[in-house]
């Protein structure tokens, strides 16, 4: 045994001298020791008696002149409940109690069979104060497992209400404060604020153990340790957390002499995550198909979460939870909804970040979520930058994750200095990501960066309307330029087409990309009063400025109208006609196309969004098979793959 585990169990025994000899007494016969402590089945007292308080002032007294008492009382519980065979009951309760331990275990059968079992047990010995606690606990079991929000709610306070009146009859009830305390711990404080009561009731039996030891096995003691670790660091309370973390260490060490250091450095680690169940794979796959679908995913994922939030009790399930609420509004067509849905969720993210800075995935989702947001609005991307500065600080975060996500951090957060005017630290984060072999979708969209902050101005003076094929040609490029992204572009391509417009003012072509222009401005507008007075300009000018079919306008067209925000402008039904019009003119003319290969292939990918943003899904599913049927290896196809869509 080294220096430290010895300094470690010296200090421990030094505290709780009855710990010591426990430890020992475990070492040499563990599997003797493995029995659950029994409320006496004959105990019937009366739930109408005067009530005791659960703490008082002399609390630790109490609990020190009842330690041998409640020893004495729970070997005659095992003793009444395994081998009292004139007991009628006592075959029933057993049984029951089995069930209702694999039902903790996850065994939903046998919740309902312990439930069952114990609802008969409780009708006929309503004061019988352990079958009233198992029942409690039965009924939460219950409600763990119930489909409906209602029913969850329901059960879980029924069998916390049961739980609470044997523990107020009785405060000492030691089973009564075993299974109240770990269904306090299961429920989720943001609906039962029950922490407290779970470290009150593990505190009462970590104290009573350490006086007499028979209470408990060795495995249910560090289990209640390891659990106070977990809800003191829920409750944002590290200092007690690590107290606690030292103990079970400790007493690890006292049981397993032999246990090597590298395990106790496995432990959990009360500076880093909390470990809790957490988020399962399917909820992550419900989650990752409402971010990356419409308003009908997001539903569904909500209807799955406000269940699944109930029974994981974890800070990052929360979090996902938070940001699905956020989604409503990102899907809003209705303005107040879209601006309310946000702000309390970067209200609930931001706090829910305060109770737990250290926990990673909280701040990975923040930054999305952040990101998400339009900036001229909500002013999050310092917010975006700060977190993934952080997580890419934490190597063994990025590890864990993979490089897909450790792209897709350095990606966003050059979009997020992008966003804050620090061009030079953006293109620095692309230059680093490009280096490590992303996929091919981010290699384009680094491409298209390197294309944007390459472009170079145009001296608009050798543009002259004597010319006017040359000028419209290079007009068009710093259109689709600024589209793209470049400021400078837009900047230009309206000085361009405003040019042409004035030197041919009956021409649909500068009219419409004049229009195009104007409402691309609004992209780059500083304050939101300038956004709209561009967009709804150009909005106006667009609806005045086709009178033809001509297709390369009408591409032009719906490409701003799909590009606009729903809830401000109402424009996604007009962006689907224009699309489908242009479709029909390009299958129509394969020969001499409207316009290029690569825009009908983007055309596909978006008009399937539209369809889906609209819940026709049904279209959006025939469009994007026809994107797959022209070119099964576009980037487009490997972008839906990527989000879960299958061809045939």
């Amino acid at each position: 045994m080294n220096l430290q585990k010895r300094k470690l169990i010296e200090k421990l025994a030094k505290a709780n001298p009855y710990l010591l000899e426990a430890g020992l007494a475990n070492n040499l016969n563990k599997e003797q020791e493995k029995f659950h402590y029994k409320q006496d089945v004959n105990s019937t007292t009366s739930l109408g008696e005067e009530k005791r308080p659960i703490s008082t002032k002399n609390h630790n007294n109490r609990v020190l002149k009842n330690a041998n008492k409640l020893t004495s009382r729970l070997s005659k519980q095992k003793k009444t409940i395994n081998d009292n065979p004139t007991d009628s009951n006592s075959g029933v309760l057993a049984e029951a109690i089995k069930e209702h331990d694999a039902g903790v275990k996850g065994n939903k059968q046998s919740v309902k069979n312990a439930y069952d079992q114990l609802k008969k047990l409780y009708e006929q010995h309503p004061n019988h104060k352990e079958i009233k606690a198992y029942f409690g606990s039965a009924t939460s079991l219950i409600a763990r497992d119930a489909h409906s929000v209602t029913d969850k709610m329901k059960f879980a306070l029924e069998g916390l209400n049961l739980l609470d009146e044997v523990i107020e009859s009785d405060s000492d009830c030691t089973v009564a404060r075993f299974l109240r305390g770990h269904v306090a711990y299961r429920l989720p404080d943001l609906y039962f604020q029950r922490s407290k009561t779970a470290i009150e009731d593990f505190s009462y039996l970590v104290e009573v153990y350490e006086k007499n030891s028979t209470i408990l096995n060795g495995d249910e003691y560090a289990e209640i340790l390891k659990n106070l670790v977990e809800v003191y660091k829920r409750s944002n309370q590290t200092d007690i957390a690590k107290n606690y973390q030292e103990k079970l260490k400790a007493f690890k060490m006292l049981s397993n002499p032999s246990i090597k250091d590298t395990e106790l450095d496995s432990e959990q680690d009360i500076d880093g995550q909390l470990e809790t169940e957490g988020m399962t794979d399917e909820a992550i796959s419900i989650y990752s198909k409402a971010l990356n679908g419409t308003s009908d995913e997001v539903k569904e994922a909500l209807d799955f979460f406000e269940v699944f939030v109930l029974t994981n009790a974890s800070p990052e399930v929360e979090m996902y939870y938070i940001d699905l609420q956020s989604m409503l509004g990102r899907d809003s067509v209705n303005t107040y909804e879209m601006f309310g849905a946000a702000i309390k969720s970067m209200k609930a993210m931001d706090s829910l970040i305060t109770e737990h800075p250290d926990l990673n995935e909280l701040k990975l989702i923040r930054s999305r979520q952040s990101l998400r947001l339009p900036e001229l609005f909500f002013r999050r991307a310092a917010i975006a930058s700060a977190d993934i500065e952080c997580l890419m600080k934490n190597q063994e975060f990025l590890q864990e994750k993979g490089s897909e996500t450790h792209h897709q951090l350095l990606f966003d957060l050059g979009i997020a200095y992008e966003k804050l005017g620090m061009i030079e630290k953006a293109k620095e984060a692309w230059a680093k990501l490009n280096n490590l072999n992303p996929s091919n979708d981010i290699q384009e969209k680094l491409q298209e960066k390197k294309e944007i902050y390459a472009y170079k101005k145009i001296d608009l003076r050798t543009l002259t309307v004597a010319t006017k094929d040359k000028l419209y040609e290079k007009a068009k490029e710093m259109h689709l330029m600024g589209a793209k992204g470049c400021k400078d572009a837009a900047i230009q391509s309206l000085e361009a087409w405003e040019k042409a417009r004035n030197a041919f003012p009956e021409c649909e072509t500068a009219q419409t990309y004049y229009a195009a222009s104007v409402a691309l401005m609004g992209k780059f507008a500083n304050e939101p009063q300038e956004m709209f007075k561009d967009t709804i300009q150009g909005i106006k000018l667009l609806n005045e400025s086709i009178q033809s079919d001509n297709p390369e306008l009408k591409y032009l067209r719906g490409v701003i109208y799909q590009s606009l925000p729903e809830g401000f402008f109402h424009t996604s039904d007009k962006a689907i006609k224009d699309f489908k019009s242009v479709k029909s003119a390009y299958e129509q003319n394969l020969e001499n196309p409207p316009i290029t290969r690569e825009q009908y292939l983007k055309l596909l990918y978006d008009l399937g969004h539209l369809y889906k943003k609209t819940s026709l899904v049904d279209l959006a599913k025939k469009t994007w098979s026809t994107l797959y049927k022209e070119d099964s290896e576009s980037v487009y196809v490997a972008r839906l793959k990527a989000r879960g869509m299958t061809f045939e």
